[in-house]
């Protein structure tokens, strides 16, 4: 025992001599002395699921469409699971992650990500030859049109159009 008061470490020793005698005693009645069982580690990380709040129903669709999410990672990427099933990337992982699925390996898509349908290209197309008429460059034409300057260069190429690019200001 760690005091600073004196009177209080002599007046507890006839205490702690008292239950010492007690502990003898029990033991040599035969008694054991067992600690308290230690609780397992909580999981944390990339392994810890966390705790289950759904309902029974709830938890009956999730488990559900965790199967068919299953059975369809055996033919399909994520970009077309995503599709099949409506749900946004970060809901796939995160089922996938409860449910422990994994997916086959996309295959790399040979459009352009900013690919248009061909009515919406040529509108695009009638719409950068209005501005090419009204002379202005080719980056007030993107922001005219709402459209990134990497589409408007994309679109010129795909449609031989000859836009001329900013003119240098003094040469």
């Amino acid at each position: 025992m760690i005091s600073n008061h004196l009177n209080d470490v002599a007046r507890r020793n006839q205490d702690a001599c008292d239950l010492s005698a007690q502990i003898a005693q029990f033991l040599a009645a035969g008694g054991t002395i067992s600690g308290p069982e230690s609780a397992p580690p909580k999981p944390y990380g990339r392994d810890y699921k966390g705790a289950n709040f759904q309902g029974a129903a709830a938890k009956l669709q999730a488990d559900q469409q965790a199967a068919r999410i299953r059975e369809l990672a055996k033919t399909l990427n994520a970009v077309e699971i995503c599709e099949k099933e409506a749900i946004s990337r970060g809901v796939l992982r995160g089922i996938a992650r409860r449910y422990g699925i994994e997916f086959t390996v996309g295959v790399k898509h040979a459009f352009a990500p900013n690919k248009l349908t061909l009515e919406s290209e040529a509108l695009m197309v009638i719409q950068i030859k209005e501005c090419m008429a009204k002379g202005i460059n080719r980056s007030q034409c993107a922001k005219a049109l709402g459209i990134s300057t990497t589409l408007l260069g994309r679109l010129l190429t795909d449609y031989a159009i000859d836009y001329p690019k900013m003119k240098p200001a003094f040469r």
